[in-house]
């Protein structure tokens, strides 16, 4: 979801381009739902090459052009597919996510393709097991195995993802294009070792995320900021973020939360009213440390609640900086269509190495269960 502004002015963009399209499959512009599938395609399914045949059908895959659909087809390496139940999760995740649909209801429905090796729901006719590969180009590799896995119908309309053990030549637990189609998991047992249902659904919702456009720091690079709660913040990828009533949020952060000054950190207020509801993370004299978002906190650790400004880093740098809190509810990019009419942002992948095994054994950040 963009601003309005920027909705408006991508619309009509958007609706030229594809008004002057040369491609049959584009001969209607409208996208109700704003989810980047035309509402053509929804109701009456998507003719990749032009020649009159439907290619993808998606009426019959539960497409709805008054409720926001995204496409997901999964390959995977040997024994590392994920479980039903752990897809359900991370349907359920997208699901119960509060962006807004022309048919009243929130929330956006995520189509994932396992092909026959999971549950009748996840079996849209693609997905499959392919043989071991270390990706020694990454997403490179991904997008190669695509090529030679996937139906290329569906390159344009369909993200695809990949469950791997490792990529190149580090633990990383996965990587992505930002605004591409691509992305791989990658907390296979080579460097991840028994990981837990939390690790695997996290990384899947992280990776994906950069496909949607957001990055670590919500607005910025800038990551572990205890007050961007998103499974996007290095800090909850492997754990979700903590919520007051004891669950976990596994998806991107829902309201935008306060700025923090770590030159000048009030410690009497924590994030104020917007943090209701909600824990956050961060190192207190050296321990990482869970408490009450929208109650005061003792950022410095020195057992008093400060009626003046405190400095102290909070997001385990060296550096004193101001750390925006983020709202990916109003970052997500759905630029499928785009794509189509050749219009999409250029991919870019992930610039720094994504989130490795021995990183998170050194700062704590693997869930104790599940």
């Amino acid at each position: 979801m963009f601003s309005r502004l920027a909705r408006t002015v991508g619309a009509a963009v958007l609706a030229l381009a594809l008004a002057t399209s040369p491609l049959p499959a584009l001969a209607s512009t409208t996208d109700t739902d704003g989810d980047g599938l035309l509402d053509v395609w929804e109701t009456q399914g998507y003719d990749a090459d032009g020649d009159g045949v439907i290619d993808v059908d998606f009426p019959a895959m539960g497409a709805d052009p008054h409720r926001k659909d995204i496409f997901v087809e999964m390959d995977w390496m040997p024994g590392l597919l994920a479980s039903d139940d752990e897809l359900r999760t991370i349907v359920s995740t997208f699901a119960n996510y509060p962006v807004q649909n022309p048919d009243g209801t929130t929330g956006i429905t995520l189509h994932l393709d396992a092909g026959s090796a999971r549950a009748s729901e996840f079996n849209l006719g693609g997905g499959n097991e392919i043989e071991y590969n270390p990706l020694p180009r990454g997403i490179r590799d991904v997008v190669d195995l695509r090529r030679a896995n996937s139906d290329p119908a569906r390159s344009k309309v369909f993200h695809y993802m990949i469950w791997g053990d490792k990529y190149g030549t580090n633990s990383s637990s996965g990587v992505a294009w930002v605004n591409g189609r691509e992305f791989v998991v990658t907390v296979g047992p080579t460097h991840w070792k028994q990981t837990s249902s939390a690790v695997r659904i996290g990384t899947f919702i992280h990776e994906f995320g950069h496909n949607l456009g957001l990055i670590h720091g919500g607005t910025d690079a800038v990551n572990f900021k205890p007050n961007y709660l998103s499974i996007m913040n290095y800090r909850y990828q492997l754990t979700g973020v903590p919520r007051a009533d004891g669950s976990r949020h596994f998806g991107y952060s829902i309201r935008p939360q306060p700025t923090l000054d770590e030159n000048a950190l009030l410690e009497t207020r924590g994030l104020g009213p917007s943090g209701r509801g909600w824990m956050m993370t961060l190192p207190i004299n050296g321990r990482l440390t869970t408490v009450r978002a929208d109650r005061p906190i003792d950022f410095n650790g020195d057992g008093v609640i400060s009626p003046t400004p405190v400095s102290v880093s909070i997001n385990g740098d060296a550096k004193l900086e101001q750390l925006r809190g983020g709202n990916d509810l109003w970052s997500i990019r759905f630029q499928v269509a785009a794509g189509a009419a050749g219009l999409e942002r250029a991919p870019r992948e992930v610039a720094e190495n994504e989130l490795t095994a021995e990183t998170a054994a050194r700062l704590g950040l693997l869930p104790s269960h599940g």
